[in-house]
């Protein structure tokens, strides 16, 4: 995972940490064992699979998630379920497959999603799991990338092999839990490691404060400096200087609200996709069966282009220009349609678009403060 996206899955489950420190919420394990408080939560948390997993049949999901054999983790805020986790062990395989992983629409993107995992790694090393294995879709891989799987499956085939469901296009992926990670405070963990070797460069340089380490007239943000004949060691760290740009002040800050801004936009993306009056506009207008439609929208635009253009050009620098291509194809449906079905639809898709864009900007302004000057 980039450095920079990294810092933004931190610095969202740094929120839901403060959350869950305050009491806010809290996390519970879920089984079918037949209490009635327990079947009404597991019973919530199958409608929110149902619900971001559309694809996926609803009697599949109510099956697995009453099944005795599998678990639940759920996030709760009071005794509302807001999402969690539903995965069966196989401790003798010493591996847990993970069925479903969703939040609730209104609570995404607030860091629920790593917190809940963390919370199960935890949980599966005082159970003496040490796989998750998962069969993730394409709009799940990148999910699951944040949290540490990988598609190089470790664990020996024999181990998994007929105990787990296989699913048509999905990926299979493979979290190794590593004994003795905190996965409840890696931040911390990674602070103090990162203190540890500042400490030993200092030692290695004998020098009494970091400080010293570099002549204090270098301007680091001057590009025409070079930091590596100015900073001892890091040549031979293996550093270049490109990575050493990265670093330096004002970059990390914006590599980090543009980590952030891409979450957001791949999210504004997948929930307008999901919605029920995303149909007419998944896919490019076909010119051959309306064949005038250029004639009237001379800039079209619909779902499909705009994911290729945020996952394969820099179209998009800020979270408005990819707000705006979804608001400009509405506006083309309701410019060739006039009226009809299409621009009711048009209508209401974009109504919860603009509300989606709206609690998403306000993340973006409590989370990483925009600079001035967008365009």
């Amino acid at each position: 995972m980039p450095a920079a996206a990294a810092r933004g899955v931190a610095s969202r489950e740094a929120m839901a940490k403060e959350l869950e420190k305050s009491q806010e919420i809290r996390f519970e394990v879920l089984t079918n064992d037949g209490d009635m408080r327990r079947l009404e939560q597991l019973c919530t948390l199958k409608n929110i699979f149902a619900a971001q997993l559309p694809k996926m049949p609803r009697d599949y999901i109510s099956r697995l998630v009453f099944d005795r054999r599998h678990v639940s983790l759920a996030i709760l805020r009071d005794d509302a379920v807001l999402g969690g986790i539903c995965y069966r062990p196989f401790r003798a395989q010493r591996f847990a497959e993970i069925a479903f992983c969703a939040i609730t629409a209104s609570e995404q993107v607030r860091g629920f999603g790593t917190r809940v995992m963390n919370h199960l790694k935890e949980h599966a090393k005082r159970s003496g799991i040490l796989y998750f294995l998962t069969y993730a879709d394409n709009y799940a891989i990148g999910y699951f990338k944040k949290q540490g799987f990988s598609a190089n499956v470790g664990l020996p085939r024999e181990k998994w092999f007929g105990f787990i469901k296989d699913y048509d296009g999905g990926t299979l992926m493979e979290c190794y839990i590593h004994p003795t990670i905190d996965f409840l405070n890696v931040r911390e963990m990674v602070r103090s490691q990162r203190s540890f070797v500042e400490a030993r460069l200092v030692d290695r340089f004998e020098a009494t404060e970091p400080r010293r380490l570099i002549d204090p007239t270098v301007d680091l943000t001057d590009n025409t400096v070079s930091l590596l004949d100015h900073v001892p060691g890091l040549r031979e760290l293996g550093y270049t200087e490109a990575q050493l740009r990265a670093l330096v002040g004002s970059d990390r800050a914006e590599n980090e609200r543009r980590a952030e801004e891409r979450q957001a936009m791949s999210a504004l993306l997948e929930k307008t996709k999901r919605h029920e009056a995303s149909w007419p506009f998944l896919e490019p207008v076909d010119v051959v069966d309306v064949p005038d439609y250029l004639d009237v929208i001379s800039d079209p635009i619909d779902l499909k282009t705009i994911h290729d253009h945020l996952k394969s050009t820099s179209r998009y620098r800020h979270f408005t220009h990819l707000k705006a291509d979804i608001l400009r194809m509405l506006d083309n449906c309701r410019k060739y349609n006039v009226s009809g079905l299409y621009v009711k639809t048009a209508d209401t898709l974009e109504k919860y678009v603009l509300n989606e864009a709206r609690k998403l900007e306000e993340h973006l302004a409590r989370c990483v403060p925009h600079p001035d000057g967008l365009s």
